[in-house]
C-alpha cells in the first residue's frame, strides 16, 4: 500500500476551532488574488501600507537564520498565533490595537476579533497566500494577534482544499497506472508557489527530493522504475500469474498469516 497523504506531508498542526473552519466545501485557492479582492469593509490603500511595514521587519527579523533556525522560528510564530480559545486569551487578543490604529485598520482588527469568536467572516479571505504569510508572521505590532491567526486561517483552509484535490487525482493515477510521477509534479509545482516562508517550513531537501521521485517515474504495481516489467513478488506479478492463494487478502501479500481457529471454534460450540 502507498501512502499518498504522506507525499505530501509537513502541513502545519494547528489549533483552528470549529468556529473558524467554514462548514461549506473547501474555499477556492486564490493565491493570485490581488490585494483589491479582500474582504469588504477592509481600506486597500492602509492595508498596503500595512503589508510593506510587516514585510519590512519581518525581513529584518529573519535575516541571516540558517533553515533550522528559521523553521524553529516560524514554530514559535505559529504557537502564539494559535493560542488556546480559552476566555483570558480570547479577551487580551481582542484588546490589542493595530498599527496604524486609524479607522480602517480598527475596523480590520474588529473584523478579525469577530472571525476567531466565530460571529464573521474572515476579512482576509481573497489575499494572496504572499500576503496571508505576511500577515500571519508579523512581529511588528503593525498587525494584531487576531489579525494574524485570521490570515494564517485562510492560509491553511486553501492548503487544506489544494491538499484534497491533488489526493483525489493521485489517488486516480495510482489506480489507473500504477504510477504517482504526475501527482509528485504537481506537488513540486504547487511547493515553488509557495511564500519562502512557507517553503521554509518544509524539509531543506524537499524539492530536490520531489525531483528525484519525478526522474525514477516509479510503478508502484510493477515495483520497478519506468516501464520495466513487473519485479517477482511485485502486485502485477502475482496478478499475471495467478499466484494469489485460494482465499488470498491483503495479509497474505503482506506475509501475515492468520491463524485458523475454525476447529477450535467448532470445538468450543459443540
Amino acid at each position: 500500500m502507498v501512502s499518498i497523504a504522506s507525499a505530501a506531508s509537513s502541513l502545519r498542526q494547528v489549533n483552528v476551532s470549529k468556529a473558524e473552519t467554514p462548514d461549506a466545501g473547501p474555499q477556492k485557492t486564490v493565491a493570485g488574488a490581488a490585494v483589491g479582492a479582500v474582504a469588504e469593509g477592509v481600506s486597500i490603500s492602509t492595508l498596503a501600507g500595512r503589508l510593506s511595514a510587516a514585510a519590512e521587519h519581518t525581513s529584518e527579523r529573519l535575516k541571516g537564520l540558517g533553515h533550522q533556525a528559521l523553521q524553529d522560528q516560524l514554530i514559535l510564530d505559529d504557537r502564539k498565533v494559535f493560542y488556546e480559545l480559552d476566555a483570558a486569551h480570547k479577551t487580551a487578543a481582542a484588546a490589542q490595537l493595530p498599527q496604524p490604529d486609524d479607522k480602517a485598520s480598527a475596523k480590520s482588527a474588529t473584523a478579525a476579533n469577530e472571525f476567531v469568536n466565530g460571529k464573521g467572516s474572515n476579512p482576509f479571505a481573497g489575499l494572496s497566500r504572499e500576503q496571508l504569510s505576511t500577515i500571519s508572521h508579523d512581529e511588528s505590532g503593525t498587525f494584531t494577534l487576531n489579525e494574524r491567526r485570521a490570515a494564517a486561517t485562510q492560509a491553511y483552509r486553501e492548503e487544506e482544499a489544494w491538499r484534497q484535490q491533488v489526493v483525489n487525482q493521485a489517488m486516480q493515477e495510482y489506480n489507473n497506472t500504477g504510477k504517482m510521477t504526475k501527482f509528485f509534479g504537481s506537488v513540486l509545482d504547487h511547493f515553488n508557489t509557495l511564500p519562502p516562508l512557507e517553503q521554509a517550513t518544509y524539509p531543506e531537501n524537499y524539492a530536490s527530493d520531489l525531483q528525484a521521485k519525478i526522474k525514477l517515474d516509479f510503478n508502484y504495481f510493477n515495483h520497478s522504475a519506468g516501464d520495466a516489467g513487473p519485479t517477482p513478488g511485485s502486485i502485477a506479478d502475482i496478478t499475471n500469474n495467478n499466484k494469489f492463494p485460494a482465499k488470498f487478502d491483503l495479509f497474505d501479500m503482506l506475509g501475515v498469516k492468520l491463524k485458523d481457529w475454525t476447529s477450535q471454534a467448532n470445538q468450543i460450540g459443540s
